[in-house]
């Protein structure tokens, strides 16, 4: 005899009007561990289904007061049956068109008497394992529904929250712009008009004011290119020649990179599939951070090159030997408003950030190897062409 352990005992309703028969099968599957209760007819079989709510039911196709096929079907068609498994028998001869009949009335197994006791025990429990995996597999999509559903209200909200903060930081860095531009304005109107009358001290008060609010000008730019990075509709992805944003950003950089007399080595770089204003604008901060971190004793030299790491993505380095960072700083430059040197070398903290929020936009990220005194090595992943 098989013999498996179930998670609880099942109710079976056996129904059969030949008593001989219905005490045997009923005898064979107490023994194997289930709860089984008997009816002789169609009817009563109908009264006992409703008031215990069985997990199997083993039905005659043929009854004295029902044809079996026609109970089936109307256990079937009541809602509150739906996880009912239901085996009809038949021991007629006519056994072909008997389990077509049983089957499109909806019965889940069809087997024939007389029934080997093995086969029917193993049948009912196999019936029993499904129904149990088809439960728990409804469970377990429910609760993936339920995370799904969370997911998206946390998804909606947070691009809520994103889109707001945008607006908020464009409009507050608009209004910012304005008073600012007029405390500048009076402050070197009043300087021009009595500029001779001020002490050694005076002179130094103004130009403090002026470099602060030249400080809040670049401070409010800064914040309100980091929140508008990839907003704008028009920075829509296409394959462009990655050495012409380079260029460009060199090239928006001559000035300052003919004061320092810095080298500006560009090695050949490959097709990517980007935004040239986002990674022209990421390349430009790159090179500006290594301008601004140059050593004093040296001429600065910067190379940028590339390598391919995988069939569909770059790595490309940018790479100079200026003053180097620590280690222990090399997640703390990407992080806003960051600044590890005070104000000793002017900025606003925004560049790396600016930086890897571009890169991060790509679908790519950027990272740092550097030691103090020995440069700085910044690493970052495009998508390719």
């Amino acid at each position: 005899m098989i013999r498996v352990e179930l998670d609880q005992t099942a109710i079976i309703v056996n129904v059969d009007d030949n008593e001989p028969a219905r005490y045997a099968r009923s005898r064979i599957l107490k023994t194997a561990g289930f709860e089984v209760h008997e009816a002789p007819t169609g009817r009563e079989a109908l009264k006992v289904i409703a008031s215990l709510r069985p997990d199997v039911v083993l039905l005659d196709v043929h009854l004295p007061d029902a044809n079996g096929i026609e109970i089936c079907r109307e256990l079937k068609a009541n809602p509150e049956n739906a996880s009912l498994l239901i085996i009809q028998m038949s021991a007629s001869a006519l056994t072909a068109p008997h389990a077509t009949a049983s089957l499109n009335s909806g019965a889940d197994m069809y087997l024939m008497e007389p029934i080997d006791p093995d086969v029917l025990i193993a049948t009912v429990r196999a019936l029993l394992r499904v129904r149990k995996a088809e439960r728990e597999l409804a469970k377990a999509n429910l609760a993936l529904q339920n995370v799904n559903n969370r997911l998206e209200t946390l998804n909606e909200e947070l691009r809520r929250s994103n889109s707001d903060l945008q607006q908020f930081a464009f409009v507050a860095s608009h209004d910012l712009q304005e008073p600012l531009r007029t405390v500048t304005t009076f402050v070197q109107l009043i300087e021009d008009s009595i500029a001779g009358r001020f002490s050694a001290d005076e002179t130094m008060y103004f130009k403090h004011v002026l470099e602060a609010a030249d400080r809040m000008r670049h401070l409010i730019n800064d914040v309100l290119a980091y929140s508008q990075a990839g907003r704008d509709p028009r920075d829509e992805l296409g394959n462009l020649e990655l050495e012409t944003a380079v260029n460009y950003a060199i090239q928006n950089l001559g000035e300052r990179i003919r004061e320092t007399d810095a080298q500006i080595t560009v090695n050949p770089l490959p097709m990517v599939h980007g935004n040239f204003t986002q990674l022209a604008n990421l390349f430009q901060n790159l090179i500006s951070n290594s301008l601004k971190y140059r050593r004093a004793d040296i001429r600065l030299c910067v190379e940028i090159s590339a390598e391919q790491s995988s069939p569909t993505e770059w790595t490309i380095q940018v790479r100079d030997n200026g003053i180097g960072i620590l280690p222990q700083y090399h997640e703390q430059v990407f992080i806003p408003f960051k600044r590890l040197h005070g104000r000793d070398i002017p900025g606003t903290g925004i560049g790396l950030a600016l930086c890897k929020r571009i890169v991060e936009m790509h679908n790519g990220r950027i990272w740092l190897s550097s030691e103090a005194e020995q440069g700085a090595n910044f690493r970052l992943t495009l998508p390719a062409a």
